[in-house]
């Protein structure tokens, strides 16, 4: 007689356990061990029983586990531009680096990413309850009330911190197209591009943005992380004409400059940047690395924006048809 068949040979279903979703599944993506599941508002891991009981010893272990890893979902400009993008990118059909590499890469990244947009978020809604406390609090006895928004030097730290951390992630995902970039900075590697493609070529112009703001971000990050003299942090503070000054950060060290900025915006305005980079050198260095494929005129190009919401994404592999509107493909 046949043996029984186990548990976890039969097929089975499960639903998201997650009440504050409710959406849709839209994406999956294997990786690894995992599966990565993302609906409009959220992405999910799941692990499968075998992998974290592959001797089968325990029959009564659940046969799949999920976990929420972010409240990103494709509904999210953030996911789109950088896990769902490298997801359409990085393809072994039209790439030789490794493109398992590259995506977990570009999964770590996310997650310092979504660590930033948070410390930004938090950041900017204390800085707003203060104000509106303080709009609501009248000077009186002669005295003013100066608010505060909470620890700055260590938000502003913790901003830094993510910030760098992701660009360090950056770099790596660079080192899988560019070997020779390996112990090498943002100058080495601008200085690179600029010496195998010119000064005027269009990845190189993207680097002559984004490259000061990698910089900024990591001198910030020692300065405060190491307490060295270069960045200027003040909570608000009273101004000589009766006004009470936001929250301010202004840097100057090794090369690296920043007049006075509100933090909020100095904040908003880095996280902007680095989606904006992540995706921009994705886009460039697939392009610029892409192998023949089928003998068929593939480029990367901008995705429609009618279709741009079925992709995901706005850049794709693809072909121009004869009336110039670029195709997507795959």
């Amino acid at each position: 007689m046949a043996a029984p068949r186990h548990s976890r040979d039969s097929g089975g279903s499960f639903t998201l356990n997650n009440p504050d979703d409710g959406t849709p599944i839209k994406e999956m993506l294997p990786l690894g061990k995992y599966l990565y599941v993302i609906t409009e508002k959220c992405s999910y891991r799941v692990q499968m029983a075998d992998q974290v009981d592959p001797e089968r010893k325990n029959s009564a272990l659940s046969p799949v586990f999920q976990q929420k890893l972010f409240e990103l979902g494709t509904d999210s400009e953030l996911l789109r531009r950088t896990l769902m993008q490298a997801r359409v990118l990085f393809r072994k059909e039209f790439l030789c680096i490794d493109p398992d590499k590259a995506m977990e890469l570009t999964l770590e990244a996310l997650a310092e990413l979504a660590a930033l947009h948070e410390v930004c978020e938090n950041f900017a809604s204390s800085e707003q309850a203060a104000i509106d406390k303080l709009e609501a609090s009248p000077s009186k006895d002669r005295s003013q009330t100066v608010p505060s928004a909470g620890n700055v030097q260590t938000q502003c730290k913790t901003f830094a911190q993510k910030a760098d951390h992701f660009a360090a992630k950056l770099m790596e995902i660079v080192r899988l197209f560019y070997l020779e970039q390996k112990g090498k900075n943002w100058d080495d590697f601008l200085a690179m591009a600029k010496g195998l493609y010119g000064d005027s070529d269009p990845f190189c112009e993207v680097l002559n943005i984004a490259v000061p703001v990698l910089k900024l971000v990591r001198n910030t990050r020692d300065c405060l992380e190491h307490h060295l003299a270069g960045v200027v942090v003040r909570d608000f503070e009273p101004e000589p004409d009766g006004r009470i000054a936001v929250p301010t950060i202004e840097v100057s060290f090794r090369g690296s400059s920043l007049e006075r900025t509100r933090i909020s915006s100095f904040m908003a305005q880095v996280a902007k940047h680095l989606l904006e980079t992540f995706e921009m050198l994705a886009a460039h260095m697939c392009n610029k690395h892409m192998k023949p494929f089928a003998g068929m005129p593939m480029e990367i190009g901008l995705v429609p924006e009618d279709v741009q919401n079925a992709w995901h994404v706005r850049f794709a592999y693809g072909m121009y048809d004869q009336n110039g509107r670029f195709v997507p493909c795959g």
